[in-house]
């Protein structure tokens, strides 16, 4: 049976080793800053977040599952772990306010892929290496995928970007990853529901001037 975890490890350029600390990759990448917006929009968004597996995370898009050979590949993975291949790993809400669809908009990306991760008490997702190269097979390097905290964080969150362990955020901060090379994931070992709008697509001129802009800014207003 394929792995997924050794497919995508054979293309990494990360030295997976746990006691390493290299600046290169146990690191997240940080964007910027938007000024939260969307307070009057969270219960709303939590209350409406429907569960998701690994198949039914929306490998591309809401209700796009994965091929059959990365499914398989996936719950070997999962299984060969002791985790259940049915286990609940977020809510996603794939519904976006005006305010969060005005944000996604400003970073001009090309076949957007926007889901807000609701991930509660709980749940977790598995150390994996994302395989988003789906969106431009023939040039990766310019696919991005953005993440907006739009939750303060809270004791028990957590992401770990190789060895790196991202916490302390504040609702607004905007971040990016080496997707091609970083092992991942995140979990919610705490009592409140971590909220995070994710952003994947292919980026453009526009989207460079934009991440330009939004670095230099010290909190961007939408």
């Amino acid at each position: 049976m394929q792995s997924s975890w050794q497919q995508t490890k054979q293309t990494s350029a990360y030295h997976f080793d746990p006691v390493v600390t290299d600046p290169r990759w146990d690191t997240v990448i940080g964007l910027g800053r938007f000024a939260p917006m969307w307070q009057s929009e969270l219960e709303q968004i939590v209350s409406e977040s429907e569960p998701a597996t690994w198949a039914t995370r929306g490998y591309k898009g809401r209700g796009v599952e994965p091929p059959p050979e990365d499914q398989a590949a996936e719950t070997y993975d999962l299984e060969s772990v002791g985790v259940d291949p049915a286990a609940t790993i977020t809510h996603l809400n794939w519904n976006m306010p005006p305010v969060l669809q005005r944000i996604s908009d400003l970073f001009a990306l090309e076949d957007t892929m926007n889901r807000i991760h609701v991930q509660r008490p709980g749940e977790v997702w598995n150390l994996h290496i994302d395989k988003l190269q789906k969106w431009c097979p023939e040039d990766p390097d310019r696919v991005m995928r953005i993440m907006i905290q739009l939750t303060d964080w809270q004791p028990g969150q957590f992401w770990e970007y190789g060895n790196y362990h991202y916490h302390q955020w504040r609702a607004g901060d905007v971040t990016t990853f080496d997707w091609q090379n970083v092992p991942h994931s995140t979990a919610n070992a705490g009592r409140h529901p971590r909220v995070t709008l994710q952003i994947t697509g292919v980026a453009t001129a526009q989207t460079q001037k934009f991440l330009q802009t939004l670095r230099n800014t010290v909190t961007y207003t939408v």
